[in-house]
């Protein structure tokens, strides 16, 4: 029990720190490509606005690549005669620093300012863009100055597939292989298509995101090596504490069986001499009842562990329809209807002693707890008969198999009934111990399917019957 209690902590441990982990992970990750995005964005929206090329002046400096009036593109972009004349590229080529207090250079400067960019950026920033002409016989017009991997007949084809991907979406921005892309229209329906390389920055988020996943793994796998190891240590008093409750629940239930026999023996040399009386008989029915209890006790220590389990090929047909009907003459004692459901031919791998004893601790508690139905409803055989009905079934549930033992009650609660499996749950006190029982039953028989891999389930569907599933 403590092994498994332990490997469960672990389980808990571990997945915890794997959801912990994959949320940081994804949430940084999430961050980097967000990040990654929107700085292309900001350059696309700057290259966008200026005709698919870089402003005459960025960072408050003139930018001059050498290609800057690329023949026949750059319609969209705004004229020279458009800019202030300390702007504009003097006759000798040479682009002047911008007085630092004049209004126009403090504001063309403030409208490309941003921490993400620099001095360099327009230097080192590939791009290419296509303007796309309709009223001029589908023109296509391509620049790439300032991109050596793609053609202008390349970047032509690239756009054209933009344009028909953005007409079905709606999409004016996007990702297109390894290439950010923004698309603007004019009032004459011509497109101008900008497409950012963002190969680098693409590559060192798949960079970052592998080596992210790697160390949280290797993370992972350190934590469950310490987990493990400290657990050890944690549940250590507990696995010592467990150990010394079962021997002392072994050891007790030897000691127990001996003053129990000498109780039993004196008993019956007193009836011998003086007749059996309804003294005598009340103290061998304690006496029974108590060796009973010791039994079942020292038999669910032992279920604890898996490794008193002796395993075996049987049929478990045999052994549920046998166990079932060894309890027949006590269900007709009773006046108890006792109706057994058995599938033939189906075998199974387990302690088939144990089985058979979780099947007659459940047959054994039908008989001692079942009573004809009372209230009013739908009427059925068993009502009509007015007596106490049992039913044992044994059936096939896709690869498991599915033992149900069912009884009539009255006076019972409709719903689940699994607290009846808890250790000495005893839910009528008067009931139970007129009736013997010890609340021990029916927790051996869950020690015994779990230990089988199976489990257990009890409901009442309407609170004139109840009913127990075993799934092995």
């Amino acid at each position: 029990m403590i092994h498994k209690l332990r490997r469960k902590f672990i389980l808990v441990a571990m997945l915890s720190m794997f959801i912990v982990l994959a949320v940081i992970v994804g949430t940084l990750n999430v961050a980097n490509f967000v990040s990654v995005t929107s700085s292309a964005d900001k350059l696309l929206g700057m290259l966008v606005e200026n005709g698919g090329q870089f402003p005459d002046v960025f960072m408050g400096r003139p930018v001059d690549f050498g290609d800057v009036n690329n023949p026949g593109f750059g319609d969209m972009r705004p004229g020279r005669d458009e800019m202030p004349d300390d702007w504009k590229q003097t006759d000798g080529g040479e682009r002047p620093e911008l007085p630092p207090g004049e209004p126009n250079g403090r504001n063309r400067e403030e409208k490309w300012q941003d921490s993400s960019f620099s001095n360099e950026t327009p230097y080192e920033t590939r791009f290419f863009s296509v303007e796309y002409k309709p009223l001029e016989g589908d023109q296509y017009t391509a620049y790439t100055g300032r991109i050596a991997a793609v053609s202008e007949n390349d970047a032509v084809e690239y756009a054209k597939n933009v344009i028909r991907k953005t007409q079905k979406t709606s999409k004016k921005k996007g990702y297109y292989g390894n290439y950010r892309y923004a698309l603007s229209s004019d009032e004459n329906g011509g497109r101008l298509v900008v497409f950012l390389d963002v190969t680098k920055e693409m590559n060192n988020f798949h960079k970052v995101l592998r080596y992210s996943i790697i160390l949280s793994f290797v993370g992972l796998f350190a934590v469950f090596i310490l987990v493990w190891f400290f657990s050890k240590k944690v549940f250590r008093p507990v696995e010592e504490s467990d150990r010394k409750q079962k021997r002392f629940i072994t050891d007790a239930s030897h000691e127990l069986k001996t003053p129990l026999t000498i109780i039993s023996a004196n008993v019956e040399v007193l009836e011998m001499e003086s007749e059996e009386n309804e003294w005598s008989k009340s103290i061998k029915h304690q006496v029974d009842r108590m060796t009973g209890l010791v039994e079942q006790m020292v038999t669910l220590s032992r279920l604890d562990e898996s490794s008193e389990l002796e395993m075996s090929d049987f049929s478990l047909s045999d052994a549920v329809r046998e166990t079932a009907e060894a309890y027949a003459a006590v269900a007709e004692r009773n006046s108890q209807e006792l109706v057994i459901d058995v599938r033939e031919g189906i075998a199974f791998r387990g302690d088939e002693r144990k089985i058979r004893q979780m099947v007659g601790l459940l047959v054994e508690n039908a008989t001692k707890y079942a009573t004809a139905p009372d209230g009013h409803g739908e009427k059925t055989a068993e009502k009509e008969s007015g007596g106490a009905v049992i039913k044992v079934r044994l059936s096939a549930k896709g690869k498991k198999n599915k033992i149900t033992v069912w009884n009539t009650v009255s006076g019972m609660e409709a719903g689940n009934k699994d607290q009846f499996f808890e250790r000495f749950y005893r839910p009528d006190e008067s009931r139970n111990s007129k009736k013997g029982g010890s609340g021990i039953g029916l927790s051996i028989v869950k020690s015994i399917a779990e230990a089988h891999k199976g489990k257990v389930s009890a409901s009442s569907a309407d609170g004139k019957s109840i009913q127990f599933d075993v799934v092995i």
